[in-house]
Order: C-alpha cells, then structure tokens, then sequence
C-alpha cells in the first residue's frame, strides 16, 4: 500500500497534460504555461495529500508531503507530455505536403 501511495501523485501527473492541452490557449507565453502547470501540480500534490491523510501529520510534516507530491505530480506531467503527448501533437498538427504533380 505505501508504494501505491508514493507512485499515485506521479501516476496522477500522468493525465495532467491531457487536461491542460484542452484548457489552455495556443497563443499563451512559455512563462504562463509553465505557471498554469506549476499550479495544477500544486493544487492536485494537495489533493494527493489530503486524500491518503498526510495532511493530519502536522504543519512540518505536511508540508514536506505537499512538496514531495506537488514534486511528483509536476514531474510525471513534464514525463508524460515530453515522451506522449507532444509526439502526439507534432504528428496531428504538422501540415500536410503534397507534392507538386497533383496540385495541378
């Protein structure tokens, strides 16, 4: 149970970028996105924390929790958009070519 505990918030990041692709807007700066994305991952590391009860250890303690699953959450989304979703998305959105004999 404590490995489920430990990997959840990194398996919870996994789907942060799904999310977020739908939410944003393409136009949006590098520094906006990386801000959007810092805090889903804080508020879903509080979430994850609360939810397995590592908040009812205390104010130090707590906020090592929070630190560690927002850390682990952030993490995981960075993974699964680096490795999954941009693949994905550079495929779909790269214009298509086509050759110069059936344009005419």
């Amino acid at each position: 149970m404590d490995l489920l505990r430990e990997i959840a918030p990194f398996l919870v990041g996994l789907l942060v970028p799904a999310v977020l692709l739908l939410a944003r807007s393409v136009n949006w700066p590098g520094q906006v996105r990386f801000i959007v994305a810092l805090v889903a991952a804080l508020i879903l590391g509080v979430i994850t924390s609360a939810l397995v009860g590592e908040l009812a250890a205390g104010p130090p303690d707590s906020f090592v929790s929070v630190l560690i699953d927002t850390s682990l959450v952030y993490t995981g989304s960075q993974v699964a958009y680096r490795f999954v979703w941009k693949p994905v998305l550079e495929a779909r959105l790269r214009p298509v070519t086509v050759p110069e004999a059936e344009r005419k």
